[in-house]
């Protein structure tokens, strides 16, 4: 059950200084024709279908509803994101302002601080199964940022797109196809603002955070390697509870297996039906791991550089286990949230198969067939 209207322990914000920061913030596109733009958008859609039927059939699983498709520039991926937002603080809880009421400094404030992170990330996302907003989900592809690499990177254009129609398809399958999956992230998301405590100072934390996250970006300007942070030094840990923080596991064990599965799905998806995916591959990884500066010190302030070690610890849990146990024996996964890997178990996977597949009459199979 969601918490009473009006529960304190979650943010008010101001959602329309929100959307007026993001879009006064966000960067301009690569530069396009209008009959450009409009094949982009085009292309898009057509190879969204494409790769739906592709990940079913490599997958086996089969969405559960439709889902609308829609290709989006910076400006309306923050406004669909800010509605998916507004739309979950609101079920938890949290203050809708008053539009005729003057609008509370602290609201203006994070609304500010919304505004500017989705304008950081509006300009590098590529695509995106939008959860919040709508009771069936929505994918999002943002053609800008879609054209700015492949253009940068000297990538096929017909190629990519799918390829990364494929990724986006895959969280598409994972969500409308696993009947719980929705409701379960959902659950877990309650679960993260329920452990809130009451009269938790945060700005300590946060000015820690800040500078830890200037000290790892100069580092690795220098050319020094990563830092690996103690938990508790991004911005999320620095204004989170304990308990809060184990629901931080939980969702970032979901992650990571949601991440790592549309990796693997996708280069999985590519070598039948990609000509250069080794190509795609090894140029896209190499752009995810030369961040400029800026991009390093929010990456680090954000939290995100843990979704980068998602993608590769998922990917990693993912194709052992399709190795050892063909994607039949991987599915088991999806039938019910206790088969879930623990984040113990996503970097141990053999503890995983003992845990779900072992007894199961499921034979080691090194992988031939694709459904096991």
């Amino acid at each position: 059950m969601a918490p009473p209207a009006g529960n304190p322990m979650l943010p008010s914000v101001d959602w329309q200084t929100a959307a007026s920061c993001s879009r006064a913030f966000s960067r301009g596109g690569p530069r396009m024709s209008p009959e450009g733009a409009l094949d982009v958008v085009a292309d898009l859609h057509r190879h969204a279908r494409t790769a739906i039927d592709l990940v079913t059939d490599y997958t086996g699983l089969v969405p559960g509803h439709a889902v609308n498709v829609d290709v989006v520039d910076r400006t309306r991926w923050s406004r669909a994101n800010i509605a998916g937002f507004r739309r979950l603080l609101t079920e938890l809880g949290a203050e809708d302002l008053d539009p005729n009421a003057p609008v509370p400094a602290a609201a203006k404030l994070t609304g500010v601080q919304t505004g500017a992170v989705l304008a950081f990330l509006s300009s590098r996302v590529l695509g995106q199964f939008e959860t919040f907003s709508t009771d069936s989900g929505r994918l999002l592809f943002v053609a800008p940022n879609i054209v700015e690499v492949e253009r940068r990177l000297r990538l096929p254009s017909r190629e990519f797109r799918l390829w990364i129609a494929v990724h986006e398809a895959a969280h598409l399958t994972q969500f409308t196809a696993v009947p719980w999956m929705r409701g379960h992230f959902h659950d877990l998301i309650h679960a993260f603002f329920d452990a809130a405590e009451p009269d938790r100072s945060t700005a300590s934390g946060l000015a820690r955070a800040v500078r830890r996250a200037l000290a790892s970006a100069r580092e690795e300007e220098r050319g020094g390697p990563p830092r690996e942070e103690a938990p508790g030094t991004d911005v999320m840990s620095a204004v989170t509870s304990p308990e809060q923080r184990e629901a931080i596991s939980q969702i970032q064990a979901l992650m990571t297996l949601l991440e790592g599965h549309a990796e693997s799905v996708m280069d999985g998806v590519g070598r039948t039906a990609i000509n250069h995916v080794a190509l795609l591959r090894r140029r896209f990884d190499r752009r995810r791991a030369n961040p400029t500066t800026l991009q390093r010190f929010l990456r680090q302030l954000l939290g995100l550089d843990a979704k980068m070690r998602q993608y590769a610890a998922g990917r990693r849990f993912v194709d052992h286990v399709v190795a050892e146990h063909g994607v039949t024996g991987f599915n088991r996964v999806w039938e019910r949230p206790e088969h879930l890997p623990t984040e113990t178990e996503i970097d141990h996977p053999d503890r995983w198969i003992a845990r779900v597949l072992r007894g199961q009459g499921l034979a080691p199979q090194r992988l031939g067939a694709r459904h096991g």
